[in-house]
Order: C-alpha cells, then structure tokens, then sequence
C-alpha cells in the first residue's frame, strides 16, 4: 500500500469518526444508525464497516479518539514543578480545558449512562492509574493526609471538574444573578475549587506536630547512651 493510500484511509477514517461523535452526542448509541453516519461522512456503509467492521466498532473508536485527544493535550502541558500542588493544579487545568473545548465528551457520557455504557473509555483506566500512583507517593512523603485513598482523592479531583461542565448551563443561570465578578466564572471556580481541594489534602498541623514529635522521640531513643 503507497503512503499516499495510507493517509487517504487515515483521513476517511478522521472524518467517519468527526461524523460519528456529532451523531452519538446528538442522539446516543442507540439512536444513530449506521446509515446517518454514513450520510453524514459521505463514506459509503460498506467503507465504514470495512474499517470499524460495525456500529459498535465506530463507537468504540469514537471513545477512542476522543481519549487520545485528551492524553496528547495533557502531555503537552506539564507541572511547574515537582510540589504536589503543582501536580493538582496541572491535573485541574487540562480536564477544564478540555471540557470546555470538547463539549460533545460530556453528552457522549451522558447518553452512555442512559443507555447502560458504564465501561472505561480506551486509556482512562491507564491515566487514573498514573496519577493515583503520584497521589500515593505524595502520600508517602508526607505532602498530603493519608487517611484518604488515591482513588477517592482521584474521584474528589475529578469530579469537581466534571459536575461544573456537566450542568454548566445551569450553573451559569445562578452565577450570573451574583455580581462584582473581576474574573470568568470558569476561573473563578476553577481557583476556588483548587484552593478547595488543597487545603482538604493538607496534613492537619496537629498531625504534622504529633508526627514531628514521634521522629524525635525515635532519633533519641536511637542514640548511644
């Protein structure tokens, strides 16, 4: 197959799947046929079944796609530095952004709640593990409360970011009846909800003078007499 060959089926395929993630955000899985998709592309049905060899297969892709769109974003911004903070924040960030540029990802989650699609989207899974790994290690070196899971301290994370975009229209409705804002109403809760969420991870200063007096008692225990 020539180079040119391969990049036409590449392009094809890119424009079935901008055609299909309009068509499933619209009307959900259940709702689109592979015949609207087809009329959408202008990829005959027979084209679209020879690269995703169903409908199942082009959703699947779709989910697909839209994750690597996420993941190449993510990749390109990196924390400022090695503080966990930093790491919040980045985290943070690149899930509002990509929120706000892709609002079909959200409809797309909707419609796949409603009709029974709980599974994890192609490299979800992957992603969470990474940044609950560096939720671990932050936690082994004291930077945050370890009475929390990497897991529900991901969740936390994640969702503050997710119930603003899902109901953003909605909460609009009550931001705008506040006044005196200096700042977006999308970076006015974007620091509030980072500043939330850190001082919820902060070790207690309780905790951090027990766990200070605890190293000192063993230094002096271990000390020849």
């Amino acid at each position: 197959m020539t180079k040119n060959k391969i990049r036409d089926a590449e392009e094809t395929k890119s424009i079935i799947l901008k055609a299909a993630e309009t068509l499933f955000a619209e009307k959900g899985f259940a709702g689109t046929t592979l015949r609207q998709i087809s009329q959408a592309s202008g990829a005959s049905g027979p084209l679209i079944i020879f690269h995703f060899k169903d409908k199942q297969g082009v959703y699947d892709a779709v989910k697909a796609s839209i994750m690597k769109r996420y993941l190449d974003a993510d990749s390109k911004t990196h924390p400022a530095d090695d503080s966990f903070d930093s790491l919040i924040r980045h985290v943070l960030s690149s899930m509002f952004s990509f929120y706000r540029d892709n609002p079909t990802i959200m409809r797309l989650a909707n419609w796949g709640r409603l009709e029974g699609d709980y599974e994890p989207w192609p490299g979800e899974a992957e992603w969470h593990h990474t940044y609950r790994e560096q939720i671990r290690l932050a936690q082994e070196r004291g930077e945050i409360r370890s009475d929390l899971t990497p897991l529900n301290i991901s969740i936390f994370i994640c969702g503050t970011a997710h119930i603003w975009w899902e109901n953003h229209e909605h909460f609009m409705k009550h931001v705008l009846e506040e006044k005196n804002r200096n700042r977006t109403a999308d970076d006015f809760y974007f620091e509030q909800c980072l500043s939330f969420i850190l001082q919820g991870l902060s070790i207690p200063v309780t905790e951090k003078k027990g766990k200070s007096h605890a190293k000192r008692t063993a230094k002096n225990k271990a000390k020849p007499r």
